[in-house]
């Protein structure tokens, strides 16, 4: 039986084992460089391998960068606190708990590489201040050891990982992006020349999924090249582009094509979606499109749109950056959703735990205490961007009572046999490249990376050997208890999960169009708020897709907030005419203040936009129209508005995040 098939039976992943067995040698051989360089914690050049191995070159790059920045910038605030408040210890609790909780709270915010780096800068400091606190003599030292092994294990990453790591798949990501143009084009001829909204709806959301997925793509494809990063950008401002399409779609559907439409308009679309889904695409399918379109009288509206993604298409495909005027015409812009609720929450859970840890500590003196409260810090903080870090801390644990059970197994049965530090290194490295088998595992990959960090924590390599079974046993005890205590905080300090995330950022939306209900705003901060909604649409259908509960609407809500907010802006608009009789004048008022309740009575809102409409029927605009439209979509979804209840009390956040 071939190898491949006989690992693929026993329940390992064949090219994640390449990937792992890779990186484990990788480890091994900057354990054995920091040991050669005399370095006095070796394991953490090793425990950086690990950390920073990434599928890429380009994220092997980044992350590798950002843990030396993050790293350096912790030691530096970790010798500050240590000279500050080496003499209190208390000063010195509070100290790490400020700074860890903003470290928390900014990389949640921030996200992706730089995010982690903010993190690792927050959980350095602990590190450095905690790991030799009863000899603050030593502190310089420490602080150098910390930067060199870093540096040790992320130079040692950079030379194994580059021979064997790919580029970023470019050519992929396009792929999949045209393949999704296309998917766009075709949905919004189906949708000019159908009446069967549940067909059109249903494949909208199965467009929208694709998109999500795509987005969840992008940050990691952008990282370590400014040619990915400005790809990612391009890609980003194609898919409010194709937002933008997709709502037009739904606001066309059951109109009656004529005949000029169907052989014109509705041809040249889907002329247009096979060009790019052919085996040799066209490189500029829609490059004459709009002109093609703009003789289209009868719906004029549908040039606007497909000229937009024409030239979104076109900047994706050219080689430089676009002039400034040409990337303001590429509307509407895309702007990044921030966890501004998430992130304050990290701050106060990391904060919190630090602060209540420290206090342990000191109220009991324990010698391991320092170890219990860097695990609590550096759990807290790191695992508070994961999905549902409750969870995720349960395999954490897992992992780390294996690893711990490990190096005790090497400490008193193997190493006492080395007769010098070579020995000692040759030794641990069997037990460094089990770590690989343990990732590669289905059963055991959720928490093998902290196989691997706990059993080099705790294995210390030297020559000669130091420490006693019953000081290991309550290192292990005091490590232990880190991810024990951060499962406790995640379970009861604002705790997360994928339906929980989801209802915040509902309640974010909702909050956002309560604050412009309650004051006018002008076309820039309309396009930005816009702009940002068609991000959050997207992040809101994974968390929708993550949470599993299929009777939550994320495509139809999203869309309902979308119209509510441009109704919003066409109250304000009537309202700030000069001309408009008292009768009209208070229904609009009416209108806008009762988006103030509308997470309590959604159809309240609705009505108020119904006699709102009513009663501007006769002025001759479009506006009626708007307002039933989004009646519609608020009385069709209340549910949605009400998803977030609770949540938006206890994570309240400002219009502007």
């Amino acid at each position: 039986m071939p190898a491949a098939s006989l690992l693929t039976r026993l329940g390992f992943d064949g090219p994640r084992l390449a990937f792992t067995l890779r990186t484990a040698m990788a480890a091994a051989l900057a354990l054995a460089i920091a040991a050669a360089l005399h370095i006095d914690n070796p394991q953490w050049a090793a425990m950086t391998v690990w950390v920073v191995a990434q599928p890429t070159r380009g994220q092997l790059l980044e992350k590798g960068a950002f843990r030396i920045l993050g790293t350096f910038a912790g030691a530096l605030v970790g010798v500050a606190l240590i000279l500050c408040c080496a003499g209190t210890p208390a000063l010195l609790v509070a100290g790490l708990a400020l700074w860890i909780g903003l470290c928390a709270g900014a990389g949640n915010l921030i996200g992706g590489f730089t995010g982690y780096g903010t993190i690792l800068a927050g959980y350095s400091a602990a590190m450095v201040a905690l790991v030799d606190f009863g000899h603050p003599d030593h502190i310089y030292g420490l602080a150098l050891d910390r930067v060199l092994t870093i540096c040790v294990g992320v130079a040692t990453s950079f030379a194994v990982g580059w021979l064997f790591t790919p580029l970023s798949a470019e050519s992929d990501l396009l792929g999949r992006v045209r393949r999704l143009t296309a998917r766009v084009l075709r949905h919004l001829a189906a949708a000019l020349d159908t009446a069967d909204s549940a067909r059109v709806f249903a494949e909208e959301r199965a467009i929208m999924s694709e998109m999500a997925a795509i987005d969840d793509m992008l940050d990691p494809h952008g990282a370590g090249s400014a040619r990915s990063r400005h790809t990612v950008r391009r890609v980003r401002t194609l898919m409010a582009a194709l937002l933008n399409g997709l709502v037009f779609a739904r606001g066309r559907i059951g109109t009656v094509p004529t005949a000029r439409q169907r052989a014109g308009g509705l041809a040249a679309l889907r002329n247009a979606a096979d060009g790019l889904d052919a085996p040799a695409p066209d490189p500029m399918p829609l490059a004459h499109l709009p002109r093609y379109l703009s003789g289209d009288r009868d719906d004029p509206g549908i040039v606007s749109v497909v000229e937009t993604l024409a030239r979104a298409v076109q900047e994706l495909q050219a080689p430089a950056a676009p002039a400034r005027d040409d990337a303001d015409a590429l509307t509407p812009p895309f702007l990044l959703h921030r966890d501004v609720v998430g992130a304050r929450a990290a701050t106060l859970r990391a904060t919190g735990a630090v602060l209540v840890v420290g206090a342990i500590w000191l109220a009991t003196g324990w010698t391991y205490g320092p170890f219990m409260l860097m695990g609590a810090a550096i759990m807290t903080s790191l695992f508070s961007t994961f999905d549902n870090p409750a969870l995720t801390m349960r395999f954490v644990l897992g992992g780390s009572a294996a690893g711990a059970a490990a190096a005790l197994a090497a400490r008193w049965l193997v190493l006492p046999h080395a007769a010098d530090l070579t020995q000692v290194i040759v030794l641990t490295m069997p037990f460094i490249l089990v770590g690989a088998f343990v990732m590669a595992h289905r059963l055991t990959l959720l928490a093998g990376m902290d196989y691997n960090m706990s059993l080099l924590l705790l294995l210390q390599p030297a020559f000669p050997l130091h420490g006693t079974p019953a000081g290991m046993v309550q290192m292990v005890l005091a490590m232990l208890l880190g991810p024990l205590i951060a499962l406790i905080a995640f379970r009861l300090a604002f705790p997360m999960d994928a339906r929980r995330r989801r209802a915040m950022l509902v309640g974010m939306m909702v909050h956002e169009l309560k604050a412009m209900a309650r004051a006018p705003f002008g076309p820039a901060e309309a396009a930005r708020w816009r702009a940002r909604l068609y991000h959050r649409l997207l992040r809101l259908v994974r968390w929708g897709e993550k949470s599993g509960d299929r009777d939550f609407a994320a495509v139809d809500g999203g869309l309902a907030a979308l119209a509510l907010g441009t109704a919003i802006r066409v109250l304000h608009g009537r309202l700030a005419e000069s001309g408009l009789p008292d009768s009209r004048r208070r229904a609009v008022a009416a209108a806008l203040a009762s988006v103030a309740v509308l997470s309590e009575q959604p159809e309240r809102v609705a009505g108020a936009l119904e006699r709102a409409a009513t009663r501007l029927a006769a002025t001759g605009h479009d506006d009626p129209d708007v307002l039933r439209r989004a009646a519609a979509a608020v009385r069709a979804n209340p549910g949605f508005f009400r998803d977030h209840k609770g949540a938006e009390a206890h994570h309240a956040a400002p219009a502007a995040a």
